[in-house]
Order: structure tokens, then C-alpha cells, then sequence
């Protein structure tokens, strides 16, 4: 460490604590410290100002963080402060800036974990980070130095990207002042190089920024190899949206240009993979037809709501849908004398969303549309946990729907990715309180314990509720931790 630097107890402007050095990479050193008037973690990043050429030069790391202060996302790190400190007696001066603390591992200590990562699980990190990065460009700032040492994942699978403009102006790079379209596209072309990364673990020899522990494929400056070669099994379109990202030149198809594009190509190209593995090839012998799988339970449930729901569908398709909300369609209950539950027998608008009241308040928000599209292969998928229970973190996550008024509730089925989930049925007449115990404000209806891909569940007769909860409370194995998500929802 450069002598230049603070020491470990220091404090800076008075109330944060140097506790250690996290990373030393130069020109700037991080530190963990804790801020004492505000008694949280949070991160320090120290440049030494020794001279008066030096603090001008470090005038544009102090600007940019002012501007970062002013976006806030879910998946940015937060900037709280940056300042120049005279340090009389105690050394040379010191610009700083301080941010949120991440609990979390950069993605390449976390490959180093889990290996390369499965297409799907590759896509849904992307779409957070380039939801975090769309996020910097609305609000007229540049990441710049996208790379596996500022994006972290956390315990529960949250992506949360660190550095947004402060370390490419550290380093002098001229087009982080604005999110213009050039460098838009160039961190889009760094979160191509994140995907190469996420499904081969490696680093692609195009890319001039630091890989951290991930080493560096094979390839030159000029071309790198694509991830398919580098990586068999990853899927060709999965590859291909790399490319156009990456390296667009190499491909005769449209360059893609801005992060939510590649989020979005590499979701497709997942999707398309999983269908492709589902489709049989070769005869069909009519006793493979009468096979019980869960999704031809799930298929026969939506034939049970008939064309009518179908031919509704389509219209309610062409409707816009608002923010972290989508159509479904529920039938509801027989008709009956003198209550709103007895309605007659219709298909209705209804919004669901994510439903994570004791966590980070969002669950997989923009997957959420999958649980009711009518495609088995696509989900809403929790976020990974340590543990079947959530890592202790919480007692449970799920989808709420709101059916737009006090229903009869028959039989709700839920299609799950995998057996094992352990679920329950909630309803309520009013919407849930905006607090961590929101899930207790519900009356818990019915439970299915037994683990089955479809789960079933039957509450009382004469149960009735606006508001319906899939509240999951256990989890299955998922690769390296655990998960589950919702394939397909019907309700009657």
C-alpha cells in the first residue's frame, strides 16, 4: 500500500473509520469502514492528492460521483459522499468518495465457486445487471468500466453493480461524463463480455479491461473466440447475441447496442433452447401420448377454461400492461344467490406481481409475466438461496394476485420447475400492509407439503378473497444452492 495512504483506524471528515483495505489496484485503494454517526458499513475509495496537479486530476473522480448520487436502482450501489480532505500532519491529502457497502462476492470470485453458469441462470444475472445499467443511462450517467470486480452477487442471487462512472473517470476515460450513444454501446459490449464470462469462465482476449481471477480465453486482440467454441453446449443463439454484442463486425446481423437488448436476446435465446430440448424427434407411439407428465396436467387445466379464455386472451394481449404487473386469466366460482363471490362463471383481468415483503421488496420482478403465459418452459423463478428456508433470511416469497374483487376460490394448481417446493395458499378480502409481516395479514387456506411438480391446492368450500397469495415456503435443490420457480398458474 502506497505510503501515501491513510491507516487503519484513521477517520475521515470526522466520522468514517478505516476498518481494512479491501482491494488495492490502483490509482485508487478500497477500504471497509464504518460511518459512526450513521452506525452502517460502508465503502471507502481513497486516492492520495500529494500535490496540486494531483487533486485537479482527481477533480473528475470527485464529479462523477456527485452525478452517481443522483440515480438510484436497486441494483447500483449507492453513493453517499466524496469529498477532498486536507490532512495536515498526517500525511498527504486525499480525495474520497464514500458508497454503500455490497455483503456480497464480485462475479470472479463467485465463478471461481460455481464454475461456468447454465444459460438460464447466466441470463437472469445479466438482466439485472443491465437493468442496473439502463437505470445509470435514464438518469444521464455511463458505468465505463464495466467488469467482474465492480458487479457483486449477494447470498440470495441479487446482482448489484458498484463503480458506475466513478472508476472509469479514475481512469481518465473522457466518455464517462455523459450516457451518450457511444458509450451506451460500449457498456453494452462490456456486459457481452460479463455473459462470455458467466457461461464459459472465461475472459474474452478482445476485452481491455481487468478479468480478475477469470482467465483469459483463447484469441487474439482483434478476435476473440466465440463462446460456443470456447464453451460446448452453450446455446448457437445465446452465442450469437454475444457476438453482436461483443464483437459486431463479426456477424452480419444487427450490431445490439444497448444493455436491456442483450438482457432481452439472451432471455430469447434461452427460451428457444429449452423448447428445442423439449421437442421429441423421431415417431411417436400412441401409448407415449397417455404418458403422465406434470405439464400435461397443467395442459388439461387449460383446456378445462375452454376457447372462451383463449379467444380473451388474445385481446387481453394487446393491452398495455403497467409496471411490474401483467394480464391473467381466473374463472370464477358457479353462479349463486346474493354475493360477489357467486358471480357468474367469467374470465377476468387480473394483476399479479412479485412478493417479497421481508427481503429486498422485489422478487424476479420482470420474470413475473411467465408464471401466466401459457408456455410451460418459461418461469418466474425465485432468487437462489443458501438453504431450503431461505437462508434464514426470510420465511417465504410468492406471487400476489389481485382478482379485482371478493371471489369464490375452488382450486388454485401451481406448475413448478422442479418437485420439492413446499407452497401455500393465502387469501385475504384487503391488500396485504406495506411491512415485512405483510404475509401474515393473509389467511393461510390450504398447503401442499408433499413436494409435487403440481402442486394442488384445495381450500375449504365457500372460501372466498380479492387478494391471493402463492406463498412458497420451502425450496429444492438448485445447482449450488437453492430455488424453484413457477412454470405455469391456473385458478378456478
Amino acid at each position: 500500500m502506497a505510503a501515501e495512504q491513510p491507516q487503519v483506524g484513521e477517520l475521515l471528515a470526522g466520522r468514517y473509520l478505516l476498518l481494512e483495505v479491501v482491494a488495492d489496484d490502483g490509482p485508487a485503494v478500497l477500504w471497509r469502514a464504518t460511518d459512526e454517526i450513521l452506525a452502517r458499513t460502508v465503502a471507502v475509495k481513497v486516492v492520495p492528492t500529494p500535490t496540486k496537479v494531483a487533486r485537479e486530476q482527481a477533480q473528475p473522480f470527485l464529479d462523477a460521483a456527485v452525478r452517481t448520487c443522483a440515480v438510484s436502482h436497486p441494483g447500483l450501489a449507492r453513493v453517499y459522499d466524496a469529498s477532498l480532505e486536507s490532512r495536515p500532519g498526517r500525511g498527504k491529502d486525499l480525495a474520497y468518495v464514500i458508497s454503500e457497502w455490497v455483503d456480497g462476492e464480485p462475479l470472479d470470485q463467485h465463478l471461481d465457486q460455481v464454475g461456468a453458469l447454465s444459460g438460464p441462470d447466466a441470463a437472469d444475472l445479466v438482466r439485472q445487471a443491465a437493468d442496473a445499467l439502463a437505470a445509470a443511462h435514464a438518469g444521464g450517467i455511463l458505468h465505463g468500466r464495466l467488469h467482474p470486480r465492480n458487479v457483486l452477487v449477494t447470498a440470495t442471487g441479487r446482482v448489484r453493480v458498484t463503480d458506475a462512472t466513478v472508476a472509469s473517470a479514475l481512469h481518465g476515460d473522457p466518455t464517462a461524463t455523459s450516457a451518450t450513444t457511444l458509450g451506451v454501446t460500449r457498456d453494452t459490449s462490456d456486459l457481452a463480455a460479463l455473459l462470455y464470462a458467466l457461461v464459459t469462465a472465461r475472459w474474452p482476449s478482445t476485452s481491455d479491461l481487468p478479468s480478475g481471477t477469470i482467465p483469459v480465453a483463447p484469441g487474439t486482440e482483434s478476435q476473440a473466440m466465440s463462446a460456443r467454441q470456447v464453451r460446448a453446449g452453450v446455446p448457437r443463439a445465446l452465442d450469437l447475441a454475444i457476438t453482436r454484442a461483443l464483437e459486431p463486425g463479426q456477424t452480419a446481423l444487427p450490431a445490439i447496442q444497448t444493455p436491456a437488448a442483450l438482457a432481452a436476446a439472451a432471455e430469447t435465446a434461452v427460451a428457444e433452447a429449452r423448447l428445442v430440448k423439449q421437442v421429441p424427434t423421431g415417431p411417436r407411439p400412441p401409448g407415449r401420448l397417455r404418458r403422465a407428465t406434470p405439464w400435461l396436467v397443467v395442459a388439461s387445466l387449460v383446456a378445462a377454461f375452454g376457447v372462451g379464455g383463449w379467444l380473451l386472451g388474445l385481446a387481453v394481449g394487446d393491452l398495455r400492461r403497467p409496471a411490474n404487473a401483467v394480464d391473467a386469466i381466473v374463472s370464477t366460482a358457479a353462479p349463486g344467490p346474493g354475493s360477489q363471490a357467486n358471480a357468474p362463471f367469467t374470465l377476468t383481468q387480473v394483476k399479479i406481481r412479485d412478493f417479497d415483503p421481508a427481503g429486498d421488496r422485489q422478487e424476479n420482478a420482470d420474470q413475473v409475466r411467465n408464471a401466466i403465459d401459457g408456455f410451460p418452459n418459461t418461469t418466474w423463478s425465485t432468487s437462489r438461496y443458501r438453504s431450503p428456508t431461505f437462508g434464514g433470511l426470510k420465511s417465504g416469497v410468492g406471487l400476489l394476485l389481485d382478482l379485482g374483487s371478493v371471489r369464490r376460490l375452488r382450486e388454485v394448481q401451481v406448475g413448478f420447475s422442479a418437485s420439492g417446493a413446499k407452497v401455500e395458499l393465502r387469501v385475504a378480502d384487503n391488500p396485504p400492509p406495506d411491512n415485512a409481516f405483510a404475509a401474515n395479514s393473509l389467511r393461510t387456506v390450504a398447503t401442499a407439503g408433499k413436494g409435487d411438480q403440481v402442486a394442488t391446492l384445495r381450500p375449504a368450500a365457500g372460501t372466498v378473497g380479492r387478494f391471493v397469495l402463492i406463498w412458497i415456503t420451502g425450496l429444492p435443490k438448485d445447482g449450488d444452492g437453492y430455488r424453484v420457480g413457477v412454470s405455469e398458474l391456473r385458478i378456478s
